[in-house]
């Protein structure tokens, strides 16, 4: 905690003006901090990187978003942090204002001659200084939460626009993959009368070897038969030479006799 809230600290623990410390022991104000811890914070805050929004890369879109919410969860963390802060100086306001009131009570009994003036003057001047700088500091605080609540609210809009991206990347991912299961079918059709096709002329090819196979055997069959019935006429033509002379013989036997 810084020195202001030493310093409101410090004045709580007194337990009223008449027991509070002399003047020459009020410990001094210390400057504010909250102007460096503001310029860390909005540092911290400008250094968030801006997602690439990718409309053909899903993966990259998600991680983007989940960046974000990583982003978002750290600056809420941050604005519960501040809030607690702020409620706290505000609680310690309340309690400056207290001792106030306490204090122009004692100085009004100061007034009518009753302790001591001085430190109570002193006291009143401290307890104003350190007033105005946790009024200071508080609306400091108030400022911070709000920058950053509207910080929230940009990433939290490029959240939804990531998602909305997301989400029609999706759709088209859908649609690719639909067009290409429609081509995978067109082409396993084709294939389908391909092969068929395929089937259909080795068949035929069969078919053409098995009748080559069947003409040659018929010419081998005819060849065979023809050679067998040449051999047959020969002999016939023989046994019919052969008779003819034999007739012949016989007719030339009888002619003598007659």
């Amino acid at each position: 905690m810084d020195g202001a809230d030493e310093t409101t600290n410090k004045a709580a623990g007194d337990s009223c003006p008449t027991e509070a410390a002399s003047p020459a022991h009020v410990a001094p104000v210390a400057a504010p901090t909250s102007e460096a811890e503001s310029v860390i914070l909005i540092k911290k805050v400008t250094d968030v990187k801006e997602p690439t929004e990718d409309a053909n890369s899903n993966e990259n879109s998600t991680e983007s978003s989940n960046n974000n919410q990583t982003e978002i969860s750290k600056l809420e963390q941050e604005i519960q942090k501040r809030t607690y802060e702020r409620d706290n100086y505000q609680q310690k306001l309340m309690d400056t204002e207290k001792k106030l009131d306490a204090l122009q009570a004692s100085y009004n009994a100061v007034a009518n001659g009753e302790g001591d003036e001085i430190k109570l003057r002193r006291e009143k001047e401290d307890l104003k200084n350190m007033l105005t700088q946790t009024q200071l500091k508080l609306e400091e605080r108030n400022r911070m939460v709000a920058n950053q609540e509207n910080q929230i609210n940009a990433l939290t809009k490029q959240t939804s626009s990531l998602k909305e991206v997301v989400a029609i990347t999706k759709q088209l991912l859908n649609i690719r993959n639909m067009e290409v299961k429609h081509l995978q079918n067109d082409v396993d059709t084709m294939e389908a009368k391909i092969t068929a096709e395929r089937d259909r002329h080795n068949d035929m090819i069969n078919k053409m070897d098995a009748a080559v196979r069947l003409n040659a055997d018929l010419k081998k069959e005819y060849e065979t038969q023809l050679r067998l019935f040449q051999d047959l006429r020969g002999k016939y033509e023989e046994k019919v030479t052969l008779l003819t002379e034999e007739n012949r013989a016989l007719e030339n036997a009888k002619q003598p006799m007659a």
